[in-house]
Protein backbone atom coordinates (compact mmCIF):
# COMPACT_ATOMS: atom_id res chain seq x y z
CA UNK A 1 0.00 0.00 0.00
CA UNK A 2 2.85 1.92 0.72
CA UNK A 3 4.19 2.31 -2.78
CA UNK A 4 0.69 2.59 -4.56
CA UNK A 5 0.65 5.76 -2.23
CA UNK A 6 3.92 6.67 -3.59
CA UNK A 7 2.99 6.00 -7.18
CA UNK A 8 0.19 8.34 -6.44
CA UNK A 9 1.86 10.75 -5.36
CA UNK A 10 4.61 10.93 -7.41
CA UNK A 11 1.98 10.81 -10.59
CA UNK A 12 0.28 14.10 -8.47
CA UNK A 13 3.14 15.59 -8.04
CA UNK A 14 4.32 15.63 -11.55
CA UNK A 15 0.63 16.54 -12.66
CA UNK A 16 0.91 19.35 -10.64
CA UNK A 17 4.58 20.51 -11.66
CA UNK A 18 3.37 20.38 -15.65
CA UNK A 19 0.22 22.71 -14.77
CA UNK A 20 2.72 24.82 -12.87
CA UNK A 21 4.87 24.78 -15.86
CA UNK A 22 2.37 25.57 -18.27
CA UNK A 23 0.80 28.41 -16.00
CA UNK A 24 4.30 30.03 -16.31
CA UNK A 25 4.94 29.65 -20.02
CA UNK A 26 1.37 31.49 -20.40
CA UNK A 27 2.35 34.54 -17.97
CA UNK A 28 5.77 34.60 -19.96
CA UNK A 29 3.64 34.50 -23.35
CA UNK A 30 1.30 37.15 -21.57
CA UNK A 31 4.72 39.15 -20.47
CA UNK A 32 5.98 39.12 -24.21
CA UNK A 33 2.95 40.49 -25.50
CA UNK A 34 2.56 43.00 -22.86
CA UNK A 35 6.42 44.46 -23.82
CA UNK A 36 5.63 44.06 -27.26
CA UNK A 37 2.36 46.55 -27.32
CA UNK A 38 3.84 48.75 -25.00
CA UNK A 39 6.85 49.19 -27.63
CA UNK A 40 4.50 49.62 -30.51
CA UNK A 41 3.12 51.85 -28.64
CA UNK A 42 6.04 54.01 -27.57
CA UNK A 43 7.18 54.16 -31.05
CA UNK A 44 3.61 55.38 -31.98
CA UNK A 45 3.50 57.62 -29.65
CA UNK A 46 7.24 58.93 -30.72
CA UNK A 47 5.99 59.28 -33.99
CA UNK A 48 3.02 61.42 -32.89
CA UNK A 49 4.84 63.84 -31.45
CA UNK A 50 7.63 64.59 -34.19
CA UNK A 51 4.88 65.35 -36.39
CA UNK A 52 3.40 67.60 -34.01
CA UNK A 53 6.60 69.51 -33.41
CA UNK A 54 7.74 69.65 -36.75
CA UNK A 55 4.44 70.84 -38.05
CA UNK A 56 5.16 74.16 -39.27
CA UNK A 57 7.62 72.51 -41.53
CA UNK A 58 5.42 69.78 -42.68
CA UNK A 59 3.02 72.75 -43.57
CA UNK A 60 5.62 74.41 -45.95
CA UNK A 61 6.16 71.33 -47.74
CA UNK A 62 2.80 70.49 -48.17
CA UNK A 63 2.29 74.15 -48.93
CA UNK A 64 5.67 74.10 -51.79
CA UNK A 65 4.38 71.18 -53.20
CA UNK A 66 0.87 71.91 -54.08
CA UNK A 67 2.33 75.39 -55.44
CA UNK A 68 4.71 73.34 -57.63
CA UNK A 69 2.05 71.18 -58.76
CA UNK A 70 -0.59 74.25 -59.47
CA UNK A 71 2.40 75.80 -61.52
CA UNK A 72 3.22 73.11 -63.44
CA UNK A 73 -0.57 71.92 -63.96
CA UNK A 74 -0.81 75.88 -65.37
CA UNK A 75 2.32 75.15 -67.88
CA UNK A 76 1.37 72.12 -69.17
CA UNK A 77 -2.25 73.64 -69.69
CA UNK A 78 -0.88 76.73 -71.63
CA UNK A 79 1.05 74.81 -73.82
CA UNK A 80 -1.42 72.63 -74.57
CA UNK A 81 -3.60 75.81 -75.62
CA UNK A 82 -1.26 77.49 -78.18
CA UNK A 83 -1.72 76.91 -81.59
CA UNK A 84 1.45 75.98 -84.07
CA UNK A 85 2.68 77.85 -86.59
CA UNK A 86 4.15 77.45 -89.60
CA UNK A 87 7.51 78.36 -90.77
CA UNK A 88 7.17 81.25 -92.51
CA UNK A 89 4.88 82.55 -89.77
CA UNK A 90 7.50 81.92 -87.35
CA UNK A 91 10.52 83.55 -89.17
CA UNK A 92 8.30 86.43 -89.35
CA UNK A 93 7.16 86.58 -85.97
CA UNK A 94 3.42 86.23 -87.00
CA UNK A 95 3.06 89.15 -89.52
CA UNK A 96 2.25 86.76 -92.13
Amino acid sequence: MTSAGADKAGRTAEATSAVVHGAARRVQAGREAVVAASSQAAALAKTAWTVIAQRKFIAVGVGAGVSALGATSYVAGRRAGRRTHGPITRMTGGRI
